[in-house]
Formats: structure tokens, sequence, C-alpha cells
């Protein structure tokens, strides 16, 4: 992140003290910017010695916008503790709006394909056959995938599912099967998109009860057509299952918390497993009505349509993961403060 300092009536020793603080507080900042390109950063800084008090201006230019704090104060350290404090609040609020405005842009998206789908597959108009009907829900299930990569995870953390034995694909494609054969029979009254998050949450269930906790899908995986193909998205899933991991960071799951020493330094594959390790103690219920709402931007009134349970209890269960995530973390920093091994579930 390139800086750029004016100073204005400050003696010459007071423009390095000024800097050489100004110099610690920028780890804390550039740790939030993380997301943002490196070159696309700009720091602009202002302080302004007057009579009894040191007046700081600090501009951040981002790509998304550009972010102001001002502080004054008679100390120059107070000034910059202020102006610090303040710039991080505005960073963290700014970003909030983006993922807000992100997971708004994914929810628009996933309705207006569910919408394009509604229309062709209402019984008056419908004259689909197996491979059309692949054909037309594979923008939907490719929007599954992430949600099913998650849950599987999350299964393999708690034994119940090994990794060698299911893999995604075998999720969307028994999905997408089941979604065929329910297809005359499915509930209307709970949108498309809703009704194919139902039935995957019940093939996931099943296969993680199932004693011999094998689906046996590869016979008919060698033959798919080009459509079930599409739809299942399958080659992604010849990769390791950590080599394209969904985006699930700290930031994604506590937008407002800012995460202590040392996992704010994890790298965001290592922050994921974290993350999964934890949301594995959660029952599926409560754990899907978290991951649907802050990773897939669903609103607690639909999750409630897909789980079959009130909007008050999805939104009490989101609140009381959150919660739960925030306490962990916060115990295992000060955990690492204090000089002892923060106990590290899952591994």
């Amino acid at each position: 992140m390139s800086d750029h300092m004016v100073f204005q009536g400050c003696a010459t020793w007071q423009k390095e003290a000024i800097k050489s603080y100004w110099q610690q507080k920028i780890p804390r900042i550039e740790r939030l910017l993380t997301r943002f390109p490196e070159d696309q950063r700009e720091l602009r800084l202002t302080a302004t010695r007057k009579p009894k008090r040191f007046d700081l201006r600090v501009v951040l230019l981002l790509p998304t916008g550009s972010l102001v704090a001002e502080a004054s104060s008679p100390t120059d350290r107070d000034a910059v503790d202020a102006v610090a404090g303040k710039l991080v609040a505005e960073v963290r609020r700014h970003k909030e709006v983006i993922r807000r405005e992100h997971l708004y842009h994914r929810k628009q998206y996933r309705e207006e394909l569910s919408r394009q789908a509604e229309v062709l597959l209402q019984p008056e108009v419908r004259a689909l056959d197996q491979s059309a009907f692949f054909a037309l829900l594979s923008p939907l299930m490719a929007r599954l995938r992430d949600h099913a990569r998650q849950e599987l995870t999350v299964a393999h953390f708690q034994g119940r599912i090994g990794r060698e034995q299911v893999t995604v694909t075998d999720l969307l494609d028994e999905t997408i099967l089941r979604a065929w054969a329910q297809l005359d029979g499915r509930d209307r009254e709970v949108p498309l998109e809703g009704w194919l998050m139902r039935l995957l949450h019940r093939v996931l269930d099943e296969q993680a009860a199932s004693e011999q906790a094998v689906l046996s899908l590869d016979g008919e995986i060698d033959g798919l057509d080009a459509g079930r193909e599409a739809a299942a998205g399958r080659a992604v899933d010849e990769e390791p299952v950590w080599e394209e991991p969904p985006a699930v960071t700290f930031e994604d799951v506590l937008p407002s918390h800012e995460v202590g020493e040392p996992w704010q330094q994890l790298a965001a594959i290592d922050q994921m497993k974290w993350v999964l390790t934890q949301l594995s103690e959660v029952s599926p219920s409560r754990r899907r009505a978290f991951t649907m709402h802050l990773l897939d931007g669903w609103e607690p009134e639909e999750i409630a349509m897909i789980q079959s349970r009130s909007t008050e209890e999805v939104r009490r269960d989101v609140e009381a993961v959150q919660e739960m995530l925030r306490t962990r973390l916060d115990s295992e920093s000060e955990s690492h403060r204090s000089g002892s091994v923060p106990a590290r579930r899952g591994q």
C-alpha cells in the first residue's frame, strides 16, 4: 500500500515521531485490506500542528471507494491513536457494505435463474426430457456446489463420511436425479432453488446416516450425458478436497469482529479449516442456517421455509453460532497471549 504524508506547522522531530508511530498502526489496517489489490490501495495522511492540538486527517483510496477519518488531540500520539481507530472502523463498515452487496447480487442472480427455470417447468408448458431438465437446472446446481462442499467437509471432520467414499459431484448427481424423479410432486410453495437445497440436505443426511457410508454412483457417473455433466460440474472433484476451498474466512463468518493473534495471521485455507472444524460440532439445521445466511445470502425467512421451522428460530441459531465462533476465537487468542497452547479442535 502506497502512502503519502503531509505535515503543516510541525517541527522536524514531531514529523518523525508521527511517522514512526503511524507505521505501528499500518499492519492492523493492512490486515483489513487483504482482499483489495495492494497496488490499488493508497493512503494519504495530513498532520497539522495547531497551538493547543494536533489535527490528523487520513484518506484511504480503494477501488471500491474513498474512506476518510479525522481526529484532533492535544498530543500527536493520541491523535494518531484516534484517527487510526476511526479509520479501522470506517474500513470495517465499508467492507460490510461490500459484503452485503455481494450477497445481495448473488441472491438476485440465484433468484433470476430460479424464475427462468420455473417458467419452463410449469406443467402446462413443460416438454422436457431428462437431458433437457439437467441442462435447465445446471446453473442452479452450480450455485449449490460450495454449500455441498462445506457440508461434505464437515462430515469428513465428524468421521461420518470418508474422504474417498463420496464426492461433491456424487451429492449433486443424486440431488438432481431426485429432483427429476420428484418434479411432479414437489411442494410448489417452496421456490425451486429452496426445494433443491432441501433435497441436497436430505441426500447429505441419508448418506451420513447410512451404515455402509458409500453411495455407489460410479457406474452412473461414467455414463453421464452432457446436461448432467454440466449440472454436476464433476471435473472440479478430481482435485484434492483442499485445492479449491469455499471462501470461508474469519471475515466471512465474523465480519465485524477483530480477530486477535495468532489467528489473524492464518492463511485463508487454515482459517477455513478452523471454521469448518468448529461448525462440525453444531447441529446440522443450525449449521446450515448459519452458512446459508452468512455465506450464501439466504434470508432467514427463506431458510425457515427450507427447514420447515420458524424465522425467529433461524435468526437465533445464526446469532448463537456467531457467538460460539467469536468466543472460541477470543479464548484461543487469549491462551496464545498468555503462553499456553491453544486447543486446536479437529487436529
